[in-house]
C-alpha cells in the first residue's frame, strides 16, 4: 500500500488544484510586507494577528485540493477511495501549513529584535484552521462529489463558521488573545482539545463509501455456502 501511495503522489500532485492556495500565499504575503512597510516593523501583538489571518485564508482555500475531478472514473480501480483521498488530505495540509510557515517566517523577519513570539501555539491555531477547512471541504466531497469546485466551498464555509462562532465565546473560552494577556495558555488548552474534532471528520469523510446494510448482512449469510454466486459478485463489492 505504501507503494501504491509513492506510485500515485506525482500524478496526485499534478491533478490538484493549486490555484486557490497560491493566491491565497500571495495575498498573505503582500498583506504582511504592506503592514511591515507601512509602520516600519511588525511588533508582537500585529505579529499574532497576521499569524492568524494567514492561518484562516490557508484553512478557507485547502479544501479546492481534496476536488476530483475524475473522482467517479476512478471508482472501478484498483486503489481504494481511503487512500486517493488520505493522500490528497496530506498533500493538502502539508502545503496549507508549509505557505502558512514561510509567512510566519516573513513575520518573523519583520519583527524588532528581541520581540518574543510564541510560534508554537500560534501553529497549533494554524493546524486547527488548516483541518477544519480541510474536514468541511472532505464531507462535502464525500456527499456531493460530482459538485466539483462548489464542493470545496464547504472547507471555506466551515472555516469561518468556526471563526465566526468562537467570536461569541465568553472570556473563559475566548481562543483569540494575543500574547500579553493571562487567557493565552487557557487558550491554547481548548485549541488541544479542539484539534481531534475536524480530524474525526477526516477519518469518516476520507473513508470508502459504505455499502448499505442488506448488502453486507446477505454477503455475511451467502459466504457460507462453498459456491454462491451472490456471495462471489457482492462480497467483490465491499470495501
Amino acid at each position: 500500500m505504501i507503494r501504491t501511495a509513492l506510485l500515485l503522489v506525482r500524478p496526485t500532485l499534478r491533478g490538484v488544484d493549486w490555484a486557490p492556495l497560491a493566491w491565497t500565499w500571495l495575498a498573505s504575503t503582500v498583506v504582511i510586507v504592506a503592514a511591515a512597510l507601512t509602520r516600519g516593523a511588525v511588533v508582537s501583538c500585529d505579529a499574532v494577528v497576521l499569524s492568524r489571518l494567514s492561518a484562516g485564508a490557508m484553512g478557507a482555500t485547502a479544501g479546492f485540493a481534496l476536488v476530483d475531478p475524475m473522482a467517479y472514473d476512478a471508482l472501478a480501480t484498483p486503489v481504494p477511495r481511503w487512500l486517493r483521498m488520505w493522500l490528497r488530505t496530506a498533500l493538502a495540509a502539508g502545503a496549507a501549513l508549509g505557505a502558512w510557515g514561510t509567512a510566519l517566517a516573513l513575520i518573523v523577519v519583520f519583527l524588532p529584535q528581541g520581540s518574543p513570539l510564541l510560534t508554537g501555539d500560534l501553529a497549533l491555531e494554524a493546524a486547527t484552521c488548516v483541518l477544519t477547512g480541510l474536514s468541511g471541504a472532505a464531507v462535502a466531497v464525500r456527499l456531493r462529489p460530482r459538485h466539483g469546485r462548489s464542493a470545496a466551498l464547504a472547507g471555506t464555509a466551515a472555516q469561518f463558521t468556526l471563526l465566526a462562532l468562537t467570536l461569541f465565546l465568553t472570556a473563559e473560552l475566548w481562543l483569540w488573545p494575543l500574547q500579553d494577556d493571562p487567557q493565552w495558555p487557557v487558550a491554547h488548552r481548548l485549541w488541544l482539545v479542539l484539534l481531534p474534532l475536524p480530524v474525526a471528520c477526516l477519518v469518516w469523510a476520507n473513508g470508502n463509501p459504505a455499502t448499505r446494510w442488506s448488502h453486507r448482512v446477505m454477503a455475511f449469510f451467502v459466504g457460507f455456502l462453498p459456491r454462491g454466486p451472490y456471495a462471489r459478485s457482492t462480497s467483490s463489492l465491499l470495501p
